[in-house]
């Protein structure tokens, strides 16, 4: 038996060994949630609950793995445990459950660039591109499917807000969903929103709902923040029955609402749920307080909110963090650049400074002027600006003016 307590601290402790009811834990970041999930998986299972009646919902499979089998070091019995993302979930027990809504148990899944084939094709069949004016293409088109499905909204609405551009075309893409509703449920597929939406559908039967129920007696939900309406749903009805589920998430980090997800879930959690427990994880092992004080300083300006103030466990306040405004992003590289060269030169290797962006397409100005300075640097989550297919094309034209006999620039170029 591992004393748990002993390695957490209080609110940590007093969320993972909750076991009855429902139960928000609002983990401020940095704030060692990632332990609470481990230590509670343990905890039911030290309390001689069975492995299979415990199920572990997460935003990654790899999320999934690393708690499971972080609690598992502690106790093998953890590795029965049931886990992963939504999803994979779904997919799981509609193998189960797909006959009751019409569909053969041995459907097939489309996946992303499958699925996109799958609208195109549906929107040539309507005659949606042979016009003369510029229709949505199939990556967009399958974006617009499936933000009105996790936003349950509108075409026109999710047209308005997001692609005014293309809003005369709702009628034309409110039959294109219909069609491709109607062409996966006749060649027996299901692409990933529909894990979700069928999933929803079978636990509308009381009778399978309380079955689930039976197994999952006890459900925990990691980065509620991000689920979207539907998972919120599917939370809702599995847990309905015996209520034991725990919710882990930051109201504050709720950033994917462009991906669906609903900032109301983890909002209206506690009313959905009788008597519901809320506990706040405020310590943070991660940053110094001169950190902190800045995102408690923002945070106090969120309306919609669990409020908390986040405290560093360092014993050091830190160095406050500076705030730089530049011209334009070109100003705003220099800076940078010569900032990683200074401190290079004072002794910080160049493998131990990173510089962050909210997008790749954004790091583009960076990456020309450390090549000006011939500073080496590797890029993480994309391609080098000189790898992009659109720069790899216009330098195919420069290299066969230098080198006719060029053969792989002449194919890159014959070929567009």
């Amino acid at each position: 038996m591992i004393e748990i307590q002993k390695e957490l601290n209080p609110t940590q402790y007093a969320a993972a060994s909750t076991i009855e009811g429902p139960l928000l834990v609002i983990a401020g970041a940095g704030s060692g949630k990632t332990r609470v999930i481990e230590y509670r998986v343990l905890h039911l299972v030290q309390s001689e609950i069975a492995p299979s009646s415990i199920l572990l919902l997460t935003f990654t499979k790899r999320a999934s793995r690393e708690m499971l089998g972080r609690a598992a070091k502690h106790d093998p019995r953890c590795e029965r445990v049931d886990g992963g993302t939504f999803h994979s979930f779904c997919y799981k027990m509609l193998r189960h459950y797909a006959k009751t809504i019409g569909f053969n148990s041995a459907f097939s899944i489309l996946d992303e660039s499958d699925s996109g084939d799958a609208v195109h094709r549906c929107a040539v069949k309507l005659g949606l591109h042979d016009r003369e004016k510029r229709f949505p293409k199939k990556r967009t088109l399958k974006g617009i499917l499936s933000m009105s499905i996790n936003k349950n909204t509108s075409i026109k609405d999710i047209l308005s807000r997001q692609y005014p551009h293309f809003i005369k075309y709702a009628p034309d893409i409110e039959e294109l969903r219909n069609k491709y509703a109607e062409y996966k449920i006749t060649k027996n597929l299901m692409d990933y929103d529909d894990l979700l939406v069928y999933f929803r559908l079978v636990l509308q039967d009381e009778a399978i709902r309380q079955k689930i129920a039976g197994k999952y007696k006890y459900i925990m939900v990691d980065e509620y923040q991000d689920t979207n309406l539907l998972q919120g749903d599917i939370t809702y009805l599995m847990a309905k029955e015996h209520k034991n589920i725990m919710v882990v998430g930051d109201d504050a980090q709720s950033i994917y609402g462009f991906r669906g997800a609903s900032h109301d879930n983890i909002m209206k959690f506690p009313k959905q749920f009788a008597g519901c427990k809320i506990m706040k994880l405020e310590e943070n092992y991660r940053s110094t307080q001169a950190i902190l004080d800045v995102g408690n300083a923002i945070l106090a300006n969120m309306k919609n909110k669990f409020s908390k103030t986040l405290v560093s466990a360092r014993m050091t306040s830190g160095e406050k963090p500076e705030m730089l405004y530049f011209k334009d992003a070109y100003k705003e590289a220099e800076w940078i650049a010569r900032r990683i060269k200074d401190l290079y030169d004072e002794g910080v290797e160049l493998a131990q400074q990173a510089v962050l962006f909210r997008n790749l397409y954004i790091s583009i100005p960076l990456q020309a002027e450390l090549n000006k300075r011939n500073i080496p640097y590797h890029v993480f989550g994309g391609m080098k600006f000189n790898e992009t297919a659109h720069v790899k094309d216009v330098i195919a034209h420069l290299k066969v003016i230098a080198n006719p006999k060029d053969e792989l620039s002449w194919t890159r170029i014959l070929t567009l």
